[in-house]
């Protein structure tokens, strides 16, 4: 009997390490992790919705007294700048700015945001220091997107070579000294379970062929190439996209008819418990502890949906919303050169607004 298994890979904590005849530190086995955590927050609704109720509070109304300050020759202004800083270290747990000095080198001429998947750090000297960073628009392809190495920030060497400058900025995280772990990643595998399943029932549903079947051949095993052109011939009289829905083909030398057994599939309950297990453990990673923050009704609560919104929202404000507030706005006014205030956003439930207090960051 010749029946193959395919094994699914799971995300884990990145393998960071120096590489022999590279000069950077690869964020992962393949150099790849910040690309991953991309991959699931573009693909998983709930974390998605989560991160960005976060960026919400954390953004607010704007900063406060600034107006449309331009940053750099594009046009971008201090708003934009700082949303984009603020989806980047949510995602990421770290963001990266590229700094440019005038000509005398005495303040900054222009800011660039910087995506911070494109970043990777130069192996640190004797003292643990990261003195040059490398940008890259894709990792995974060097030769044709070529890593340039930039200086990493300083106040001190600012003209010349030195003037276009890296500032990479991340949250501490034990036994990392040059990059980040997201603050959630604790629900890494949660979250990679949530899109396999999203994919599994669209597939379900796409292939049109539920429950799973497997198909013995008991006239012989044939060669390898006729064994793929026989599953090549049956996949065509069905609509197949993913794996789910399709079916397993054995081939054996048993007996001489074919047989088809159906795979009979988990009922509803158990997809429906997994979901709750999965949402409650994502939610629970970015500290937020009713659904309805995120727009997911809940059957239990308090007396009504108005003080379980007001006592989970003050929550997440006290835990997440202002410490992260406070780490990007005290780093980013190291460069900008100005203490920043944003104005908070009120709660808006049932067209009755409740107001936050001011978050002033010095």
């Amino acid at each position: 009997m010749d029946i193959k298994i395919h094994k699914f890979r799971t995300i884990e904590l990145p393998d960071i390490k120096e590489v022999q005849n590279k000069e950077w530190v690869f964020f992962g086995q393949k150099n790849d992790f910040p690309q991953k955590v991309l991959d699931l927050f573009n693909g998983c609704a709930i974390h998605n919705t989560a991160i960005q109720a976060i960026r919400d509070g954390i953004i607010g109304e704007g900063i406060v007294g600034y107006g449309p300050d331009i940053v750099n020759r594009t046009g971008e202004t201090l708003q934009k700048l700082f949303e984009k800083i603020v989806i980047d270290f949510l995602i990421f747990g770290g963001y990266s700015l590229n700094v440019i000095w005038n000509q005398e080198g005495t303040n900054w001429a222009e800011l660039y945001h910087l995506p911070f998947q494109n970043i990777r750090a130069e192996k640190p000297n004797n003292f643990d220091v990261v003195e040059n960073y490398f940008y890259s628009k894709n990792w995974k392809e060097v030769n044709k997107n070529k890593p340039y190495k930039y200086p990493s920030y300083s106040t001190i060497n600012t003209t010349g070579q030195f003037a276009s400058q890296i500032y990479y900025c991340y949250e501490y995280s034990p036994g990392n000294l040059v990059y980040p772990l997201p603050y959630y990643r604790g629900a890494l595998s949660d979250i990679e379970l949530d899109i396999r399943i999203s994919k599994f029932h669209n597939s379900n549903i796409a292939n049109g062929l539920s429950p799973s079947l497997i198909i013995n051949m008991r006239n012989g095993i044939p060669s390898p190439d006729e064994q793929q052109q026989i599953y090549h011939d049956i996949t065509q009289t069905f609509p197949v996209e993913e794996n789910a829905g399709r079916f397993f083909l054995n081939f054996c030398d048993t007996g001489k008819e074919m047989t088809i057994e159906p795979i009979n599939s988990a009922n509803d309950q158990y997809y429906i418990t997994l979901e709750e297990r999965i949402t409650s453990r994502i939610l629970t990673a970015h500290r937020i502890t009713s659904p309805l923050l995120v727009g997911i009704r809940s059957g239990t609560g308090f007396s009504s949906n108005k003080d379980e919104i007001v006592v989970s929202y003050g929550h997440l404000m006290g835990t997440v919303i202002l410490p992260k507030q406070k780490v990007i706005l005290n780093t980013f006014s190291k460069i900008y050169g100005q203490n920043l205030i944003i104005n908070p956003s009120p709660i808006i439930i049932d067209e009755e607004t409740i107001e936050t207090d001011e978050n002033t960051i010095n």
